[in-house]
């Protein structure tokens, strides 16, 4: 098998592959070369009999990191017959019996005699450790089976937890690595792009999705922002459109209008009116074009929001239907599906503080509600009901113009995290 990918490794890579210890995890940032390391230790098992299996969080993952890739350099002499496209299985003529899986439904994965698994993008697997402790590990008691875990760090979950199994005594056939995107060498060669990442993601996400790094999310959800360095006075720009952000939730009613000026989110006001009951949207409505009247504004309009307001039931007709009806020559921006909160948070961060320092969001100082929110709102407020209900002034302003940012500078999503505001990988 001279032709495998074992022979593209690099030294972090092979590091991991050529550890004797039984049960291995690697967390590493983004195009390190986990995927990579996941084929050649495929590879490796082709010549013994046995299963062997590469798990990913959904079937389209592993046909598309695994499967497709594998197919094209396994060669057909390696095959006992024609491999299972659709089960995306094959076997080998030393008796190896290799597939790839999903997550998805765990249940489906029991009952097997497993000679090795790899389990890849493990932090976005639903019920990671516990899929691994009740599914995964008796699978691989019969057979005396080996483990391998890859991924990239998301918050304090449960590849932190097995990450931290390496190095602990009551775990002593547990190894754990650790690697930045630049330790591997193919980026050191173009570390002037991950220079360009660094510009273009807010701090604790460039952190944790290239320098692997474990980061705490259970505080502010808005936490690059600072009055000192975001608040500024704010004037319209006539060259630019003016930006209408809804919420649309009763009570309060909230809108902003803002501006993309270039790569810059520029906050021009806030509108903020409760007890408004049925009317609330167009109450906000009416209210954000009638500022935009009093500053002699003439220019077009765009108009950002939940996407949820098609059907919602705050005025009598949708809300869509109300600002439709109140702004009727405004350009829709608003899109079928909301956003992933996570990817709306990161959005906003990343205009308030980019890795490399510099800021591209501004807030007048006559939004005071917005930055309020801005301050205040944590990850539990926009995570659960129960919390958002007891905190119900807050998380709407913010919503109100999240949408309309995360619209204009959405995160490049790859295997469910969000990594960034440019595809260059």
């Amino acid at each position: 098998m001279s032709d495998s990918p074992t022979l593209l490794m690099h030294q972090g890579q092979r590091q991991v592959f050529e550890s004797p210890a039984r049960f291995r995890v690697l967390v590493t940032g983004r195009r390190w070369g986990k995927t990579e390391l996941d084929k050649a230790e495929s590879a490796k098992e082709f010549g013994a009999p046995g299963l062997v299996w590469y798990i990913a969080p959904t079937y389209d993952m592993a046909r598309d990191l695994m499967w497709r890739p594998m197919r094209s350099w396994v060669s057909p002499s390696w095959l006992a017959a024609e491999p299972n496209e659709t089960r995306m299985e094959l076997e080998t003529i030393w008796g190896c019996r290799f597939a790839c899986k999903s997550a998805e439904h765990p249940d489906r994965l029991r009952g097997r005699g497993v000679r090795k698994v790899i389990c890849d993008e493990w932090q976005d697997w639903k019920d990671g450790l516990q899929v691994l402790e009740e599914v995964l590990m008796p699978t691989l008691l019969t057979t005396d089976g080996s483990l391998l875990i890859t991924g990239t760090p998301k918050s304090f979950n449960h590849l932190h937890k097995a990450y931290t199994r390496g190095g602990d005594p009551k775990y002593p056939d547990w190894a754990s690595w650790q690697f930045r995107t630049i330790d591997a060498p193919h980026i050191q060669r173009k570390a002037h792009e991950l220079e360009r990442m660094r510009a273009q993601m807010d701090p604790r996400a460039f952190r944790q999705e290239y320098e692997a790094s474990f980061e705490s999310i259970a505080g502010r959800a808005y936490y690059a922002f600072e009055r000192r360095h975001n608040v500024v006075p704010i004037t319209l720009d006539p060259h630019h459109p003016a930006c209408i952000g809804f919420d649309f939730n009763s009570h309060p009613a909230t809108a902003v209008i803002w501006q993309r000026v270039r790569d810059e989110a520029r906050v021009w006001r806030e509108v903020w009116i409760e007890h408004a009951g049925g009317e609330a949207t167009r109450a906000s409505a009416t209210r954000a074009r009638e500022l935009l009247a009093e500053a002699g504004w003439r220019g077009p309009t765009r108009i950002y929001g939940d996407p949820a307001g098609v059907s919602a039931n705050t005025t009598g007709p949708s809300d869509h239907a109300v600002v439709r009806e109140v702004f009727r020559h405004a350009e829709w921006m608003i899109p079928r599906q909301a956003p992933h909160v996570r990817d709306k948070m990161e959005a906003v961060n990343t205009r308030c503080l980019t890795a490399d320092g510099r800021r591209h969001l501004f807030v007048d100082p006559s939004c005071e509600h917005l930055m309020n929110d801005l301050e205040q709102v944590t990850v539990p407020m926009l995570t659960s009901t129960a919390e958002k209900r007891r905190y119900p002034d807050l998380t709407h302003i913010s919503d109100a113009m999240a949408y309309g940012i995360h619209q204009e500078w959405p995160p490049v999503v790859r295997g469910g995290v969000s990594v960034g505001h440019a595809a260059w990988l």
